[in-house]
């Protein structure tokens, strides 16, 4: 993995920079944001990190969680906007027009439908996750990570790969992590804090997700809905039910997960996860999103059973395109 030098000069030759990524945003994305901003910060310049959402409860004993600015605050224009882990322009929410604004906008992604958007793109699809391509942009600019920046990259590269037990996991993903475990991360501790400390709001509302889950052509689709109602009456926000998916996705006989969470907006995000051989991504862009083949994800308008009478047909297709029969 080589970081473009378009790139790193871009950096270089930046006094200000804006850092940010996508909607609701996830372990590797915040790992990531918060990793490029204490390493930047060390060799002199402006950071501003510009979220559309807040960083997820499970995330803010990250260093630097509490730096991070809300979309309506960030005061550009910026030399250099750096957009990591997201596969389009619109997906930075309302921090689009600050991106738009800066002088240089780049686009480090790991993701196979990155749409390019930027001046500069960098997209390796190999990567395990996008912190694994942010910890290749620190040392390409010559720097050494310490403690605090390893724990932010550990937790994304931790998160993205599911424990180390998703299929995107490779042998550099184990020496990324052994560089971080080196540089200071402290493994048992970022994993208490995500994955071992839950309130009880979050258990209580997924037993009742879990609970509800339907199921479709023979077992093979396992469907999930999270009502706004159901958020509210357990008092949780739509972050904190980004893991309720995987335990859908863990049924014995499942393909295809589908998470369907109704905001407050109007929209219904959706999010598909695979386990061997439908491309789920590919499913996600038709519906306007996008992500990797077994994860992915896109936002529809609608209400919960609108939106599943479009997306159950779609998904239906795709188990017989990878060659899967049943019988209902």
């Amino acid at each position: 993995m080589k970081v473009p030098q378009e790139l790193l000069d871009a950096i270089s030759g930046a006094t200000s920079v804006l850092v940010t990524t996508h909607v609701v945003p996830d372990g590797d994305a915040i790992g990531s944001v918060l990793a490029m901003k204490l390493s930047l910060e060390k060799i002199g310049k402006t950071v501003c990190i510009g979220l559309s959402d807040p960083v997820p409860d499970f995330l803010m004993f990250l260093p630097g969680s509490d730096s991070t600015c809300a979309a309506a605050c960030v005061e550009g224009p910026f030399d250099l906007a750096l957009v990591l882990d997201c596969g389009s322009a619109d997906r930075v929410g309302r921090c689009e027009e600050a991106v738009k604004s800066s002088r240089i906008v780049a686009n480090v992604d790991h993701h196979a439908t990155n749409t390019h958007f930027a001046d500069i793109n960098w997209v390796d699809t190999e990567a395990a996750a996008t912190v694994e391509m942010v910890a290749t942009i620190i040392r390409g600019l010559g720097m050494e990570y310490n403690a605090d920046i390893a724990t932010c990259l550990f937790a994304g590269l931790s998160t993205d790969t599911g424990s180390f037990r998703y299929s995107n996991t490779s042998a550099n993903t184990f020496r990324v992590a052994a560089e971080l475990v080196d540089a200071g991360a402290r493994p048992w501790e970022i994993a208490q804090s995500i994955y071992d400390t839950k309130p009880y709001g979050s258990l209580s509302a997924l037993a009742e997700a879990i609970l509800g889950i339907e199921f479709y052509c023979g077992g093979l689709i396992a469907s999930m809905s999270i009502s706004a109602e159901l958020m509210a009456h357990h008092d949780i926000t739509e972050g904190e039910t980004e893991g309720f998916i995987g335990y859908a996705r863990s049924i014995e006989g499942v393909e295809i997960a589908v998470a369907l969470r109704e905001l407050d907006d109007g929209n219904i995000r959706i999010g598909f996860r695979s386990k061997e051989k439908v491309d789920v991504a590919q499913v996600a862009a038709e519906f306007g999103g996008g992500g990797h083949v077994h994860a992915s994800g896109c936002t529809m308008r609608g209400s919960l059973e609108e939106v599943k009478s479009k997306v159950l047909p779609r998904l239906e297709r795709a188990l017989a395109e990878a060659g899967y029969t049943w019988t209902d």
